[in-house]
């Protein structure tokens, strides 16, 4: 479709920026997860991979850790992609959280009637923070969904932190992140290189979660506020 992102531009665009650095050693390592448990919260609508596809990203995961074994593998039940994050992760999330019977409406109305849908998920790409399965959706129905999440947030006046980092456009789902410099950078990038392409299965979205969550949807943080099952017609 004609309309939908253009996704492979979008992911070697991120791989552009990052592959100097990373290849060289130079990643950006995450303090929070030196530090144990995170205590930020946000709210976010998410999907999961099913058995077969979560066992590709962990065979994935596993060639990546023995490039580097000292990075942090994104867990098994942590594994998902971020439909729309409502309010972003952040440490100041009582006031949020206490209208969360309103986003869950919101929700609600944004996902009536939608058609379960596939992301086909091919190969990686990477920021100086991470390591990324990138995600493909076969037809409009994410990006109409993000759309109508958005829309509904904003006539209810849940849109203050809406998209405050970055507009979400990409469907992917987080491998790995650096949490130390590469003790030897060149096996890595060359590991790196060699999964850009690699074919990795499809996620068929039925269900969709709406959880309170850290930065890393961390099973032990996660707690769901409610589920929805897509069984609609293709819009």
């Amino acid at each position: 479709m004609s309309d939908l992102p253009d996704l492979h531009t979008h992911y070697d665009a991120m791989w552009d920026r990052a592959w100097p650095a990373v290849s060289s050693g130079d990643v950006d390592c995450d303090t929070h997860l030196a530090g144990g448990l995170d205590p930020r919260r946000g709210l976010t609508l998410a999907a999961r991979p099913g058995p077969a596809l979560a066992a590709r990203f962990g065979a994935l995961q596993e060639r990546l850790l023995d490039a580097d074994p000292c990075q942090y593998r994104q867990p098994g039940a942590d594994l998902h992609v971020t439909i729309l994050s409502l309010f972003t992760v952040t440490a100041d999330y009582a006031p949020h959280l206490a209208r969360r019977a309103d986003y869950a409406a919101a929700v609600r109305a944004a996902v009536a009637g939608l058609p379960a849908f596939d992301i086909d998920f091919d190969g990686i790409t990477i920021s100086r923070g991470a390591v990324l399965a990138r995600g493909f959706p076969r037809d409009g129905t994410l990006e109409l969904l993000r759309a109508r999440l958005r829309d509904a947030l904003r006539a209810s006046g849940l849109d203050g932190s809406l998209d405050q980092r970055y507009r979400l456009v990409t469907a992917h789902s987080t491998l790995l992140r650096f949490v130390a410099p590469p003790h030897d950078p060149a096996r890595l990038a060359a590991v790196l290189a060699g999964l850009r392409a690699l074919p990795l299965g499809t996620m068929r979205v039925e269900t969709l979660q709406l959880v309170v969550n850290d930065w890393y949807m961390s099973n032990a943080a996660v707690e769901t506020v409610e589920t929805w099952t897509l069984s609609g017609r293709a819009p």
